[in-house]
């Protein structure tokens, strides 16, 4: 991935995305129709993702991996 630094200043980091012809050309519509960059569109629909249900699947699979690593631990705790 390439790094580059935004107009804010903030770093970022450049990652290539494969769209299906139409749903890339739906994209570059959208950004001509409204003024938005692609970049800003996806920036706003992947930040309001990971805000929400993004942040509870993380969530979900941090419990479980914990779970899964700590299983002899948690089982010797309910015991007592």
């Amino acid at each position: 991935m390439r790094t580059t630094t935004g107009a804010s200043g903030a770093e970022r980091k450049a990652m290539p995305v494969r769209l299906p012809p139409d749903m890339h050309q739906d994209l570059r519509m959208l950004a001509l129709f409204t003024g938005r960059s692609v970049n800003e569109i996806i920036t706003g629909l992947i930040g309001d993702y990971l805000a929400g249900p993004g942040r509870e699947e993380i969530e979900r699979g941090m419990t479980a991996r914990a779970k899964a690593d700590y299983k002899d631990a948690l089982d010797k705790l309910a015991e007592m």
